[in-house]
């Protein structure tokens, strides 16, 4: 917040607040409306490229996202099956 003009820098975070919750329902529907549109081998294309900005080389990564997305798909594939 600016501390030479704090009530300008409040009253741009309200502005903010309201374009978020005004716009957020909006943006979450085009979200899910692409989801559904998309195919499963894009979807499989989206998946391995996800699983390969996994860097276990990084400090403070030691997989366990990765081992996550692994329980995922576990279940995702006995849920087709």
């Amino acid at each position: 917040m600016s501390n030479r003009h704090p009530q300008a820098a409040r009253e741009a975070i309200r502005r903010w607040g309201r374009t978020g919750e005004e716009a957020g329902p909006l943006l979450e529907a085009e979200r899910w409306g692409r989801v559904r549109e998309t195919s499963d081998p894009e979807r499989a294309r989206i998946a391995l490229d996800l699983l390969s900005l996994w860097r276990p080389d990084v400090p403070g990564d030691d997989g366990e996202g990765l081992v996550r997305v692994q329980r995922a798909f576990a279940i995702w594939r006995r849920a087709r099956a």
